[in-house]
């Protein structure tokens, strides 16, 4: 453990400068620089950090990942590609937030920008005379009016997932075959957008998924990155997302999105059921679950659990967990090629392991 200067960016690009330990956490470095901002303390849980690319989001292709609590940013940005910077954006689906960050300057300030930028790379669709009327909000300043206006357009809210091939019936085209669409998600609902046909959209409802899965077409074959591959790549482009989707009252019918951005749309998914089901609960954003800092939790074989500190050694380790091993084999362990030779040889089941939405909703035709 030793300082590092990391830098945090916002969404319009201004960076953060921090020094921290490089075994600090996310949840540790978001408090920091929220802190920094002066962002109030209730608000923090409102916010996240990602690995964020801004090519891969002009492109319409998916451009982050969340950096999970436990995760060390400083590490992890060491293993992508040097255009993945880490940003300070909102962690939350569901647009019923934002009122919550509309209250506080800064946080308001964080949203506004956000909003900005994403209508800059095209993700939330305007005409050119409400993108006129956006420009006179921006230059007064008017950063509520400007929201306001903003969550009233097409796809606000709305995250890209890249291309897939789906079959034509999805997208309302009643010509046999496939085409290929557009894949974003949103709050409560995955949208497909025909490419050659931009009129042609469908929108799937995630309570409306009784489950979804990923299939692979043919063995994984994951090429040689010397575990410096990016965090934000595929390692196959032959992925199949499929859910089963309530159609109609006692109307199952599985819908297939051949993309190599399966991985990517299920964690998404994923994302929107648990927001779902907080919400369900009665419970909004949940604050990050905070670590003493430099110290991280060991979990040993029979399921108890250690807290670990700096000043912990190595023999340590080895001694509550009954095992002994050299330095030069516990580096090999903990090597990043290593653990990337070892999920190559993964590959997804053959499908009917299937991730459960808890979240699904059995609904009657009248609601349909």
């Amino acid at each position: 453990m030793h300082e590092v200067d990391i830098e945090i960016s916002l969404m319009n690009g201004y960076r953060i400068p921090l020094s921290v330990s490089s075994t600090d956490t996310s949840s540790t470095i978001l408090d920091i620089a929220c802190n920094y901002i002066n962002l109030p303390k209730e608000l923090t849980k409102y916010f996240s950090l990602y690995l964020f690319n801004w090519s891969c989001a002009k492109d319409g292709q998916p451009s982050m990942k969340k950096l999970e609590d436990y995760e060390s940013p400083y590490i992890s940005q060491k293993y992508v590609r040097p255009e993945d910077k880490i940003v300070l954006r909102k962690s939350y689906w569901d647009p019923c937030y934002d009122v919550d960050l509309m209250i506080d300057r800064v946080s308001l300030d964080l949203l506004y920008l956000q909003v900005i930028e994403e209508i800059d790379l095209g993700w939330i669709v305007a005409d050119s005379q409400t993108k006129d009327i956006l420009s006179a909000y921006e230059a007064k300043k008017q950063k509520r009016e400007y929201i306001e206006l903003a969550k009233t357009l097409r796809h606000y809210g709305r995250i890209p997932a890249g291309e897939a091939l789906t079959d034509s019936a999805n997208v309302g085209d009643s010509s046999e075959g496939s085409c290929r669409v557009r894949v974003s998600l949103a709050s409560k609902e995955l949208t497909v957008t025909s490419v050659t046909h931009p009129t042609r959209e469908q929108k799937f409802k995630v309570t409306r998924m009784r489950c979804w899965r990923i299939t692979t077409l043919h063995a994984m074959e994951r090429p040689q990155t010397n575990g410096h591959g990016s965090l934000l790549e595929e390692s196959n482009k032959n992925f199949e997302l499929s859910f089963e989707y309530l159609v109609s009252k006692d109307n199952l019918k599985w819908i297939t999105l051949k993309t190599e951005h399966a991985t990517f749309i299920s964690v998404c998914l994923q994302s929107i059921v648990d927001e779902l089901m907080r919400q369900k609960n009665g419970t909004g954003p949940v604050s990050p679950r905070y670590l003493k800092r430099g110290s991280l939790t060991y979990v040993r074989r029979d399921g108890s659990s250690q807290l670990i500190t700096p000043s912990s050694s190595s023999d340590t380790l080895s001694s509550a967990n009954g095992d002994s091993y050299t330095s030069g084999s516990s580096r090999e362990i903990f090597s990043v090629q290593k653990l990337a030779e070892k999920f190559s040889s993964v590959a997804f089941k053959s499908g009917r392991d299937c991730v459960e939405n808890n979240a699904f909703e059995a609904i009657g035709d009248e609601e349909l």
